[in-house]
């Protein structure tokens, strides 16, 4: 009938998913997830949901489909004779509202994208006789509605009427309710013009659509944007991961030949496990991944002004960075191996990047690899190891195979890393587990680099870091999120200021002077070093506490 209607492993020592991608939790950024539990009738439920496809190409125009499953919470077993009363929403606006019955538990909403008012969308499906929604013999019903037109974020608000039986229908009070958020994503193709050369550059957004794409040529700079909602409220009850790529060609020797780069989000630092370099998965094509996890977005989020509806891009390489690697090599059993590139000298008291990347046994990137490590000096004695947050989710997980972390080192010498895979592949498959070890040297070159005096740092406090300032002064943002700004700041490093006593005053009241400062400082009226003062008094004060 048609019808219009409007082997846990060895160690305790790998226990760390850092990346902060749930591995059975996706949601916002994402393409599916399954949803925290509510109490469906005398039980616990959760609900799966996915949307197709995750990139919206000519090539998967016509294979669009919605899926649904509700599932015991405790034991995974689906719920059978499942009403899904279906809202789907996108920038405020409606697409579609409906009801569906599936008689196995797991409905497949079949999409044909077409711009139709909402009250005009076609559903191809029979009727149940209980509560008119609609089902099919196969579970699959097909709707024409104006969803999945385009790339984006995607509402998805799913109601449960019934389960178990088709007539067991609950009052309209009952109904648990399921919030969802699931992004498809959009490929962006550009050409660059640089020293009389034409290169195809495309972005890859896996969160919502690319726009403002330019490339400064002077600079070697590329820029671009997506909308994004920055709301904080929101982002701390939603799952987050937000996923970039850049892809060029490696005849583009100004970012396929760069040492390092200069990134950021919204003038924030984009660093370590922030933004992977993937050289090995394309022939003659470079790609950089950002990889910004819910922390990771919180942290930018709390240095913004209120209002911000973009989250903005910067790319460049960064000449200045280039420095000897010294590597090696991890072999597993299995025969698949890591292979580790770090800087080859110690700077006492700073951390030294490392590069870990996975790889199988035909050489092809390891993606989606859920691994953890183990870092021992000469004695025996482990300096670094990872550790986990959540005791039924052992690992760090790999979505590229690729790992950037950062490990200090109070003197040179001779270290063993051991690695451990748990699982690869997105059904998390243990074909390559194991343990596997090896040996490396650190040293200084020629001699340990002492730090920098305590008065260097000053001077190296991002510009950008004064549009906070002048927010706080004019009173765009409050005091308490000013100051959980300027603590992230300093602990991650990124502004330093001179070695300050903490306080341990209880008082939360800012001195107006302070403000003040941070005012002037901002437009240019005193210097870095004043305003540094400021903050090193609140810290003295115990306003601000610092974790060392």
């Amino acid at each position: 009938m048609i019808m219009n209607k409007s082997k846990i492993l060895i160690f305790s020592i790998f226990m760390l998913i850092i990346l902060q991608i749930p591995l059975n939790a996706f949601g916002d950024g994402f393409t599916q997830e399954n949803l925290p539990p509510a109490s469906v009738g005398n039980r616990d439920a959760s609900l799966f949901i996915k949307i197709s496809p995750p990139i919206l190409t000519e090539n998967t125009a016509e294979d669009k489909f919605l899926e649904l499953r509700l599932f015991d919470a405790k034991t995974g077993e689906t719920i059978k004779h499942t009403s899904f009363f279906v809202t789907v929403d996108k920038d405020g606006k409606l697409l579609m509202r409906d009801l569906f019955h599936t008689h196995t538990g797991s409905l497949i909403i079949k999409i044909k994208s077409e711009d139709l008012d909402v009250n005009d969308i076609v559903v191809y499906g029979d009727h149940e006789p209980y509560l008119d929604a609609w089902t099919s013999v196969n579970d699959n019903i097909s709707v024409k509605a104006p969803i999945l037109l385009d790339a984006g974020l995607y509402h998805f608000e799913i109601e449960i009427f019934g389960i178990d039986y088709d007539n067991n229908i609950f009052a309209t009070s009952d109904a648990p309710r399921f919030d969802s958020w699931l992004s498809v994503g959009d490929i962006f193709n550009q050409k660059v013009s640089t020293g009389g050369k034409s290169y195809d550059l495309s972005i890859t957004s896996y969160y919502d659509k690319i726009n403002n794409f330019n490339y400064d040529e002077t600079k070697k700079s590329i820029t671009f944007s997506m909308p994004f909602n920055w709301d904080i409220s929101r982002l701390e009850k939603q799952n987050i991961f937000v996923h970039e790529e850049i892809h060029f060609p490696t005849s583009f020797k100004e970012f396929s030949q760069a040492g390092a780069y200069k990134a950021t989000v919204n003038g924030f630092p984009v660093t370590g496990r922030m933004l992977i370099a993937d050289p090995y998965s394309l022939d003659n094509t470079s790609i950089l991944h950002y990889l910004l996890s819910k922390q990771n977005v919180l942290d930018i989020a709390k240095t913004l002004k209120p209002g911000t509806k973009t989250m903005e891009f910067s790319l460049s390489p960064d000449n200045s960075l280039k420095v000897e690697k010294n590597s090696f090599d991890v072999n597993f059993d299995t025969g698949v191996f890591a292979k580790i590139k770090y800087d080859s000298k110690l700077v006492s008291d700073k951390k030294i990047p490392f590069e870990i990347v996975f790889f199988d046994k035909n050489n092809n990137l390891l993606k989606w690899v859920t691994y953890g490590y183990r870092i021992e000096d000469s004695s025996g004695t482990t300096i670094h190891e990872s550790k986990n947050m959540d005791p039924n989710k052992p690992g760090i997980l790999l979505t590229e195979g690729i790992d950037k972390p950062e490990f200090d080192f109070k003197s040179i010498g001779k270290y063993k890393m051991t690695l451990a895979i748990f699982s690869h592949g997105l059904d998390n498959l243990k074909t390559f587990s194991g343990l596997a070890s090896n040996s490396f040297d650190v040293d200084s070159g020629s001699s340990v680099i002492p730090p920098p005096d305590n008065l260097s740092g000053i001077n190296q406090i991002p510009t950008w870091i004064k549009n906070n300032a002048g927010w706080w002064a004019d009173g765009s943002i409050d005091d308490k999120s000013f100051v959980q700004g300027i603590q992230y700041l300093i602990k991650e490093k990124i502004m330093k200021i001179p070695q300050t006593t903490q306080g341990t005053g209880s008082s939360n009241q800012i001195p107006t002077w302070i403000k003040n400062n941070a005012g002037w400082w901002a437009d240019g009226s005193i210097d870095d070093k004043s305003f540094v003062q400021g903050i090193q008094y609140l810290i003295k004060e115990g306003i601000m506490k610092i974790e060392r």
